[in-house]
């Protein structure tokens, strides 16, 4: 933090809403991963097919990409639960992430344009800021209790 910086508040994402937060790509890797094995059981079961060397590898190739595409973001996302932070202050808003190395992303208070929440329950959401000049919105995952920060930048307006 800057010399005479004061902190306004400080969270972490809810860790089972962050780690499961891509639930709908888990759900389509479940279908893959059935519609793979009823191809391949298919395959194996129609003996002229069998003896094409190419599609007796990619009835292994499509399940394991399915089982890839499901588990592997969940698993990944907990990993780098513990080193995300957010923080407000009374100059700026900075998001700290990242799984191998630190990646710090920074607002400043005043370049705050728009804070919208998308609500995931009665106290847990996704809160979305705008800032001038950027082109993609800051994005705070599963906060708890997300109208303070958003009762906070309203009034830094």
């Amino acid at each position: 933090m800057r010399p005479g910086e004061k902190l306004r508040w400080e969270a972490k994402p809810a860790p089972r809403c962050y780690t499961f937060r891509r639930v709908n790509l888990m759900r389509f890797s479940a279908l893959f991963f059935g519609a793979a094995v009823l191809a391949g059981a298919v395959v194996r079961l129609g003996g002229e097919l069998y003896d094409s060397v190419v599609l007796s590898r990619l009835i292994y190739l499509f399940p394991s990409i399915a089982l890839l595409l499901g588990c592997l973001p969940p698993l990944l996302a907990r990993l780098e639960w513990p080193a995300i932070f957010y923080l407000l202050t009374d100059q700026r808003l900075i998001v700290l992430r990242g799984l191998w190395r630190r990646k710090v992303s920074e607002l400043e208070l005043h370049e705050v344009q728009d804070a919208s929440l998308l609500s995931l329950g009665v106290h847990l959401g996704h809160v979305r800021i705008q800032g001038q000049g950027r082109s993609r919105p800051l994005i705070l995952c599963c906060i708890e209790y997300p109208e303070r920060l958003i009762g906070l930048l309203e009034r830094t307006d």
